[in-house]
């Protein structure tokens, strides 16, 4: 089977990576934040893990009211 080849373009990796920004400044938050407890936090953390565009999604708009101070 003979055609044109398929060629790599540099927004490919913009179009993978634009949903996943959520999660991963959602485990910044989660992770530089103090929470009232550390069960609170874990749950969190489970969350935004294994759902990941949602999860990060659903911390963003309910979880990051309930975190404290900033611990660093």
């Amino acid at each position: 089977m003979t055609g044109t080849p398929v060629t790599f373009e540099w927004w490919y990796i913009l179009v993978a990576l634009l949903p996943m920004i959520p999660t991963f400044w959602s485990i910044w938050h989660i992770w530089s934040h103090a929470f009232s407890s550390p069960l609170q936090r874990s749950k969190w953390l489970v969350l935004v893990v294994f759902l990941p565009v949602i999860g990060g999604l659903i911390y963003i708009f309910a979880g990051r009211s309930k975190a404290g101070k900033k611990l660093f």
